[in-house]
């Protein structure tokens, strides 16, 4: 189980708790409560970081606050990335050395893995909320660098978060991104061959930004929501479906899923 699932868990089971309690008369007022609770579960947050130590290539480690890291990429022929975070702000791009899978900084509320299997890197890596003072890293904002020399799978989970993302020169295959109330910017790769993005929100602002010379081809299930789409770039087909006229036939293309509710959703 990532220590981040864990400490929100708890989070909502103990309001959940308290809002029970209010319901049956025996708490009259659960504000009252609220700010020593928050800091019982900051409290929570660090014990976890003391007694649920980091790993990196396999082997625990226990690393200061706000110290830089870095997953050896090991030879590897491709990299997947599992991205777990609460909140907060995150920050992805290119620039990782070419040794490196990736390299971040981390405070408190981080954790990561890498594993090698075959030809293929395994990353996991789990971030709590960026903005909580002594959790996060220094500055409020995760960010992280990956390598732009082998092909990326990423999953990203995020709850209220602003995800930052410019893959311009990495060599995204995949993206798959599940988030709550988040602001989300995707400027996708330029050279990348075929990239699959799959997006499914809540209440989220979702910016993606495709480089000229790259073809889309956008497939949309939206509820409530405002979306615009740059139809010279990408004419509208039947229904919800934009494309490139040469989708087909180019080097470098992306296929969207895009699903959400009320969700503002702008594509250029």
């Amino acid at each position: 189980m990532k220590r981040g699932t864990l400490f929100w868990g708890i989070a909502l089971i103990l309001l959940g708790g308290l809002f029970l309690l209010q319901a049956l008369g025996l708490v009259k007022d659960v504000l009252g409560f609220f700010w020593p609770l928050l800091i019982m579960l900051v409290g929570l947050w660090i014990l976890l970081g003391a007694f649920w130590p980091r790993r990196s290539g396999g082997k625990f480690e226990i690393v200061a606050e706000d110290d830089p890291f870095e997953v050896d990429l090991q030879g590897a022929q491709k990299v997947e990335i599992d991205f777990d975070t609460g909140g907060g702000s995150v920050r992805f791009s290119g620039g990782a050395p070419v040794d490196k899978a990736v390299v971040g900084v981390q405070g408190t509320a981080m954790s990561y893995s890498g594993k090698l299997s075959g030809d293929t890197l395994y990353v996991d890596m789990d971030a709590g909320p960026s903005i909580l003072p002594f959790i996060g890293p220094d500055g409020g904002e995760w960010r992280f660098k990956l390598n732009q020399d082998v092909p990326v799978h990423m999953k990203m989970d995020a709850g209220a978060a602003t995800l930052d993302c410019d893959f311009t020169d990495v060599k995204l295959a995949s993206l798959e991104v599940d988030c709550g109330a988040s602001t989300l910017n995707i400027h996708l790769p330029a050279n990348a061959g075929k990239t699959f993005l799959s997006v499914e929100s809540g209440a989220a602002s979702i910016n993606i930004h495709v480089p000229e010379g790259v073809a889309a081809r956008i497939e949309m299930e939206q509820g409530v929501s405002t979306v615009q789409v740059n139809e010279s770039r990408f004419p509208r087909q039947a229904g919800s479906l934009y494309q490139s006229a040469d989708y087909d036939s180019a080097a470098n293309k992306v296929e969207m899923k895009l699903e959400g509710g009320a969700n503002t959703v702008n594509v250029v």
